[in-house]
């Protein structure tokens, strides 16, 4: 190669090297430059807060701090020595948190909770709570939670020797699982497995059972409860409460399922659902409401297990001023086999110097094989006060055979003026052909005689030729207790119309027409319908024994 070759190709060499570089447009190389990246910064904590100042068993204290980092964003983790804590639910990015101990604290552990501020380059901070716990130690391992606002959820099945708190407007979701309580050891078990802390409180999707409760007698506050509001509105659903007893044979009134109950009238009337619950095996009442509170009982199982010799149960309990709907329920088996006692399915009571129960409507319940299907016990003074006037309708009660010598399906021991009526009653326990003055279907202890007719069904407002609604008579006394009648009681029309009226037995107003009704048995009351071939206004009326007649003005168009 010559001289010359070899330095055209120096020159390419250096040419592809420079045009690999680049150049400026004076042919000098470009040169590119990256910075170092800044020194990540450490999140600062600038401040720090919690109230309450203490807490006690299902109270809530609230948590917050403020972060700062001068670049990217910032996540927070809660963690707890003790109890439970969570994200508070629309909090500052995650800047606050709730913390709670449903019940108690183990007595070895000194609680605090801890937030970790870290930043998007992985650096921390961390803040430490200590918790001015008031409440007691626990003397086995508590109830595990989760807690977020509004919501304490059960997170497995527990046992607990003390009551489990619902914090203040909070819902114990019990998750489908199930708390057991127990005795404490060298003590007993007091007051309800679950309750309320404040004034709301909602209860559902939890199982409350006992095991091996010494049969300890309590009163009081300290009586055993599986779910109880005291003082509070609310909710109890969708849960079970079985075997809460003190031994297959305690005779300790007490072991109650679920207890609504508020004492103080100056408070309230609290507003509590109770809705679809399951109570079985309990001790002595199923579900009881009592005192100023306001109550839907519907839609509940109570079953009372049969017939004992050892106490006497009630299914459903209202009583001492309880305002009530108990609708839809199946209530069965509270039956007592001595002669001192009853046992009953739905018992309403007032205690000597509470208030009455009023406004009650029992309705649409099933009621099997109760020494009482339904016991109306409160004196309501002669004439009866008639603020506390109940409906007691459209039940079905069932009894075979007899199990204590005083069966009935419905009693009105103070013959308070209710009006008891369409009720389905069937068996022999409920027969007064069973035991003469020993079984009964309705029995009302009105010491006056029967003195007037009345209508309990609203008046009609039909098409000619058309067959009313059921229509009902009954026979009372002054004070619109019920009280059979025996005698002839006759139908009869007057008006416009009259003369195209006739009244029937079937709801289709087929069949023979009727002329009279009999009033002698355990409702004294008959149902019958109507119709008219012709338009007009027409007065339906029953008459018969002296009895003060009942009319009513109809609507023929």
């Amino acid at each position: 190669m010559s001289r010359v070759d070899v330095r055209h190709l120096s020159l390419l060499v250096v040419g592809l090297a420079l045009g690999g570089m680049g150049c400026d447009e004076h042919g000098a190389p470009l040169v590119t430059y990256d910075p170092p990246a800044p020194p990540a910064v450490l999140p600062s904590i600038e401040g720090a807060s919690a109230a309450p100042a203490s807490v006690g068993p299902g109270e809530v204290l609230s948590l917050g701090v403020t972060a700062t980092v001068s670049r990217g964003t910032l996540s927070y983790a809660w963690t707890t020595t003790a109890g439970t804590v969570g994200t508070r639910v629309g909090g500052s990015g995650g800047g606050e948190a709730l913390w709670t101990s449903p019940s108690c604290l183990p007595a070895d552990v000194t609680p605090s909770v801890t937030v970790t501020v870290t930043s998007d380059a992985g650096l921390s901070a961390s803040h430490t709570f200590p918790v001015s716990w008031t409440g007691p130690a626990c003397t086995r391992a508590p109830c595990s939670f989760s807690l977020e606002e509004g919501r304490l959820a059960l997170a497995a099945d527990c046992t607990t020797d003390s009551t489990l708190f619902v914090p203040d407007g909070y819902s114990f979701d019990g998750a489908d699982h199930t708390v057991t309580a127990v005795d404490p050891p060298g003590g007993a078990f007091t007051g309800a497995v679950i309750r309320n802390r404040g004034g709301t409180a909602r209860v559902h999707d939890v199982t409350v059972t006992a095991s091996g409760l010494k049969d300890d007698c309590q009163t009081g506050t300290a009586r055993l409860r599986g779910i109880l509001l005291e003082g509070a509105s609310g909710e109890v659903a969708d849960s079970v409460v079985s075997g809460l007893n003190k031994g297959a044979t305690s005779g300790c009134q007490e072991g109650f399922g679920i207890e609504v109950r508020n004492d103080d009238a100056s408070r309230g009337p609290f507003r509590v659902d109770v809705l679809r619950n399951r109570v079985s095996a309990f001790q002595k009442v199923g579900i009881q409401a009592t005192g100023a509170v306001e109550v839907t009982l519907a839609d509940n199982t109570v079953e009372g297990g049969g017939p004992v010799d050892h106490i006497a149960r009630n299914g459903i309990q209202v009583a001492n001023g309880a305002r009530a709907r108990v609708t839809g329920n199946r209530v069965s088996g509270n039956a007592y086999t001595r002669a001192d006692a009853t046992s009953t399915g739905i018992l309403v009571r007032r205690d000597t110097g509470t208030p009455l129960v009023t406004g009650l409507v029992v309705e649409g319940n099933t009621l099997t094989d109760n020494d009482i299907g339904i016991y109306l016990f409160q004196d309501a003074g002669d004439p009866p006060d008639a603020s506390a006037r109940a409906r007691i309708s459209n039940n079905v009660l069932q009894h075979g055979p007899v199990s204590n010598p005083y069966q009935a399906a419905i009693v009105d021991y103070y013959a308070t003026g209710s009006l008891i009526t369409s009720n389905d009653i069937s068996g022999e326990g409920y027969d007064p052909a069973t035991v003469p003055d020993g079984t009964f279907d309705v029995a009302v202890y009105t010491f006056h005689p029967a003195s007037k007719l009345a209508f309990l069904t609203s008046a009609y407002d039909i098409a000619a030729g058309a067959c009313s609604g059921r229509v009902t008579v009954q026979s009372q006394d002054k004070d619109g207790n019920l009280v059979p009648s025996e005698g002839t009681f006759s139908l009869a029309a007057s008006g416009s119309a009259a003369p195209g009226v006739t009244f029937h037995a079937e709801p289709d107003c087929s069949g023979a027409p009727l002329t009279t009704v009999d009033l002698s048995k355990g409702h004294a009351e008959a149902a019958f319908y109507f119709k008219s071939s012709q338009p007009g206004a027409v007065t339906v009326a029953v008459s018969g024994e002296g009895l003060t007649t009942a009319s009513q003005v109809q609507a023929i168009q």
